[in-house]
């Protein structure tokens, strides 16, 4: 089966621009387009499509609140943001946008975005098959500190923080401090964590909230509400992305 596009923007320019870039990507089995938010929701209602291009800005119903309507309708939807307006990017990632691309945009920039979407599509499968093996067969994280050992499960980490030499792991039962780089702790790590900050690496599965805390950086929460980190500017999209792919194969 080939990949179904639906591309939604209310500037028919834009619209036919837009389908002339990615008709190029020979895995694209048909496109369909509509004028605006509720058009959108219409035809995800009628058919399956795997990626779905999205403005913002459009009358009747908003990119925004049409993507919110699409995720509980299709959550397996790919939904790109193709928009002039970067202030949304938090917003948009907060239902799970698998991008954000800025108008007037690049098109080899597009073209990347939809052959990573193609991708990601084409292994999932293989995803679905290694997460299911890891629920069975259950990770663990080994560390040590003075003459004990510790054991735990990888998913029932919530974070590692750094003080100086030392790294804090947090889970819900212990919160313990031991000689170990984070170099060293990355590379013992599944896909689920990630390195917000030079000072946090958290584990997605955990992460419940994501708020504006200063000019470099945001807050992120968990489910335990005693433990926060920090997100770097710098790493915001690159985290985000990540997010919403682990969030994604798990819905």
């Amino acid at each position: 089966m080939g990949i179904k596009v639906l591309i939604c923007d209310d500037d028919k320019i834009i619209r036919q621009h837009v389908m002339k870039v990615i008709s190029k990507i020979k895995e694209i089995e048909y496109i369909k387009s509509a004028e605006d938010g509720m058009q959108a929701i219409k035809n995800i209602r009628k058919d399956d499509f795997d990626i779905i291009l999205m403005d913002i800005d459009m009358p009747c119903k908003s990119g925004l609140e049409a993507a919110k309507e699409i995720f509980h309708i299709n959550p397996q939807a790919y939904i790109i943001f193709v928009t002039a307006f970067k202030e949304y990017a938090l917003e948009a990632f907060d239902i799970y946008s698998f991008d954000y691309i800025l108008k007037p945009f690049n098109e080899k920039r597009l073209l990347q975005t939809v052959h990573k979407v193609i991708e990601d599509i084409n292994i999932k499968n293989i995803a679905h098959h290694n997460l299911n093996k890891t629920l069975k067969n259950k990770e663990k994280f080994i560390f040590k500190k003075e003459r004990d050992t510790y054991i735990v499960d990888l998913e029932d980490i919530i974070m590692f923080e750094k003080n100086g030499r030392l790294t804090k792991i947090y889970t819900k039962e212990i919160e313990i401090e031991f000689y170990e780089s984070f170099y060293d702790i990355e590379k013992r790590l599944s896909p689920n964590f990630f390195r917000t900050h030079k000072s946090y690496i958290v584990n997605i599965n955990k992460v419940i909230r994501i708020m504006p805390h200063t000019k470099t950086s945001f807050k992120i929460e968990f489910d335990n509400k005693e433990i926060e980190a920090l997100l770097s500017k710098k790493n915001e999209i690159q985290f985000l992305n990540k997010l919403y792919l682990i969030k994604k194969e798990v819905v």
